[in-house]
């Protein structure tokens, strides 16, 4: 099965004049799965890849389960980081290439600048000094420097590029090529990008582990989940998910990675790198975060909800409605003013 949704901004607003529908069943582009492991607030793009592009993000308190006032960012909000403190929310914005800033605490951008063509991921290193962009149209990897959100350099990868991971040892980042079928590591002390190296066929999203050994690679056409030693840069047998994956996350004091594809989620245990029994969640599953002490999990609905799913007891626990097309989620510790 070959993804289709990978357009352009032209093919989307050209959709949109002949009055198509949205995403196609595959779901959308899990954008950054990296999220912080505390809760309480819950953000959302959903925007991202649609005929009828969107300029808000979702935002919703996870301990009420309730959706609060949308933030206005930008165009077609694509990708989601929170900062490692939880101050500051960073939203790629694939309509109007641009990353934004948003306080956490107040719900306001503070922030602008502009990156590389139709950023469609972003990352931030864990000592919080720099964001990466992937920028899908144009091939590259914007350095920014924070809290100044100042650009650097592009960096050039592969075609297509539309995840980014950094290791929690903060020396390296990969970047899932969609086009190429590669991963490019980012030396992140230099700064340099280096040869891709191939990850299946259509690599959709990344995780690195929490020791920093291993990169899992959702290929979303062949529903496999590709291990990387990411010493020797030499994959690993092939886990086999089932249906096409969207995205991969878990936190650092877990054992096991969740993978969010078709209309589930599968856990995936990093030591023997067996699959458990997928969770139902009634809708394709397009991204996830997970909460905190791995309990819960927060997943991107294609029917336009964030459904919250219990990881002890595999069941949905609820379901809220965010609205468009739901594509990326990260969680921040720091609650957001409902008004």
């Amino acid at each position: 099965m070959t993804r289709t949704k990978r357009w352009t901004l032209g093919h989307a607003l050209a959709v949109l004049a002949l009055g198509a529908g949205a995403c196609v069943a595959g779901g959308c582009t899990s954008g950054s799965p990296a999220a912080s492991p505390s809760t309480p607030t819950a953000f959302v793009a959903t925007g991202a890849n649609v005929a009828n592009p969107g300029d808000t993000v979702a935002v919703v308190n996870t301990r009420t389960s309730t959706a609060q006032k949308p933030i206005t960012t930008g165009t077609l909000s694509a990708a989601l980081a929170v900062t490692p403190d939880g101050n500051d929310l960073l939203v790629a914005n694939k309509g109007d290439d641009t990353l934004v800033e948003i306080d956490v605490a107040s719900g306001k951008v503070v922030r602008r600048a502009t990156v590389g063509l139709e950023p469609d991921a972003v990352a931030i290193t864990p000592n919080g000094a720099i964001a990466l962009v992937a920028n899908f149209g144009d091939n590259t990897v914007t350095p920014v420097a924070l809290p100044s959100l100042r650009p650097g350099r592009p960096l050039a990868v592969g075609r297509q590029p539309v995840a980014i991971a950094v290791s929690p040892k903060g020396n390296l980042a990969l970047v899932s090529n969609y086009q190429d079928g590669s991963v490019s590591p980012i030396n992140l002390s230099a700064l340099i990008a280096g040869s891709p190296v191939p990850a299946g066929a259509e690599p959709e999203a990344l995780y690195i582990t929490p020791d920093g050994g291993t990169a899992l690679v959702a290929d979303f056409q062949t529903s496999v989940v590709l291990p990387i030693n990411l010493v020797t840069m030499a994959a690993e047998p092939v886990i086999a998910i089932g249906s096409n994956p969207t995205g991969i996350a878990g936190i650092p004091s877990s054992g096991t990675a969740y993978v969010s594809g078709g209309d589930s989620i599968t856990p995936v245990d990093l030591q023997t790198h067996q699959i458990g029994r997928p969770i139902v969640i009634g809708t394709i599953a397009e991204a996830l975060a997970i909460s905190t002490g791995g309990k819960t999990a927060w997943v991107c609905g294609g029917n336009g909800t964030l459904v919250h799913v219990d990881l002890v007891n595999d069941s949905v626990i609820g379901r809220v409605t965010v609205g468009n097309q739901p594509s990326a989620v990260v969680i921040s510790p720091s609650r957001v003013p409902a008004g």
